[in-house]
């Protein structure tokens, strides 16, 4: 795409925008097709970042107003259109870098650390299974060792009642429910600890 020529100013031609660019519509198609070679998963995204990047630029504003703006400014800009377009390359390369950086550091997150089992491996773990079941084996035997009224709440809550359902079922208030089942846990993660480091 090349500009025409205009009146002189200085004795240099002034360039006119070209009248087939009027909007940005056809410089974000080119600049999200440029993306998809990069290796873009969000060509649209980066084009757009790329477009919002000039906008911030004073001298890249006037340039890409004047070349592709609807409605072209008359004060002439300082970078020719094979410069602007130039700095719009370099910049959709860095946006693009920029997303390929944050989706290597959520896959770097996202990977077990040494020692920690590979979320996505099916193998079972005999020894992990051995261990829960024991564990609900002491739950279970704790938990009906708590006073009735706290095994009554924890089965409810486990069942998903809330606080106000549980108290109209009992016939008390919101708070004593809240009261019964904070003592119910706590009370139960005791007995757990105990049998446990008894175990131990």
């Amino acid at each position: 795409m090349s500009a025409h020529a205009g009146q002189p100013t200085h004795g240099v031609p002034v360039p006119v925008p070209p009248r087939d660019s009027s909007d940005y519509r056809g410089l974000l198609a080119r600049l999200a097709s440029r993306a998809r070679r990069f290796g873009s998963v969000d060509a649209e995204g980066a084009a757009q970042e790329t477009l919002k990047r000039a906008l911030e630029n004073p001298r890249a504003r006037l340039a890409v107003e004047f070349y592709f703006g609807e409605h072209p400014s008359s004060a002439i800009p300082e970078w020719p259109l094979d410069r602007v377009l130039a700095w719009l390359h370099a910049v959709l390369r860095n946006v693009v870098r920029e997303e390929h950086g944050r989706m290597s550091s959520r896959n770097e997150r996202s990977r077990p650390r040494e020692g920690q089992p590979d979320p996505t491996d099916p193998t079972p773990d005999p020894l992990g299974e051995l261990i829960r079941k024991e564990l609900r084996g002491i739950v279970a035997a704790c938990f009906s060792k708590l006073e009735p009224r706290y095994r009554t709440v924890l089965r409810m809550r486990d069942d998903g009642m809330k606080y106000s359902e549980i108290a109209k079922r009992l016939g008390v208030n919101e708070n004593t429910v809240a009261t019964w089942v904070s003592r119910g846990i706590r009370e139960l993660a005791q007995r757990v600890q105990k049998r446990t480091e008894r175990r131990g």
